[in-house]
């Protein structure tokens, strides 16, 4: 693929998610540049959520932080900061190797299955894991009494 497809297939995705929303019912319109939207658009959410796990389970071990409250951290905000593409997934169902795929990706990341154990298992647990997610409600951060004062430390300066 040459960075002129990759860009026009980008831009096709955003028109696609931008179309979506402006409908009532979210339905994705067809796209002549992607073969499967939902199973691209569930792709590009994989990207963002993943490297935000990635980000706050670094953030978890540093701190001695829980690895389920640092997952669900990170579902929460990879959603509130793509709130259009999040709203277009949940009303276009990915395919389901992608949904697995996010499923063994939350289970293991947080720590609830270990590479061990079976496939299944491991997307039962992620599954059910992603279920409690997202009705429960949004982490509140927390933040250290040091960040503050180094903030008004800098600002100061």
């Amino acid at each position: 693929m040459s960075w002129d497809d990759f860009y026009r297939r980008r831009d096709a995705l955003d028109a696609a998610v931008t179309t979506a929303c402006a409908r009532p019912d979210t339905r994705l319109p067809m796209v002549t540049e992607v073969d499967d939207v939902p199973a691209a658009l569930h792709y590009r959410w994989t990207l963002l959520l993943t490297s935000r796990v990635d980000l706050a389970l670094l953030e978890a071990e540093r701190t001695g932080g829980d690895l389920v409250e640092a997952v669900t951290a990170a579902w929460h905000r990879t959603a509130e900061t793509e709130p259009a593409l999040r709203r277009v997934l949940d009303a276009n169902p990915a395919p389901a190797a992608s949904l697995a795929r996010e499923h063994r990706v939350l289970a293991l990341a947080a720590g609830l299955a270990d590479a061990g154990d079976s496939t299944e298992d491991i997307e039962r647990i992620g599954s059910a894991f992603l279920s409690l997610v997202r009705s429960a409600p949004k982490p509140v951060a927390r933040r250290s009494p040091l960040s503050g004062l180094l903030r008004k430390l800098a600002l100061s300066a």
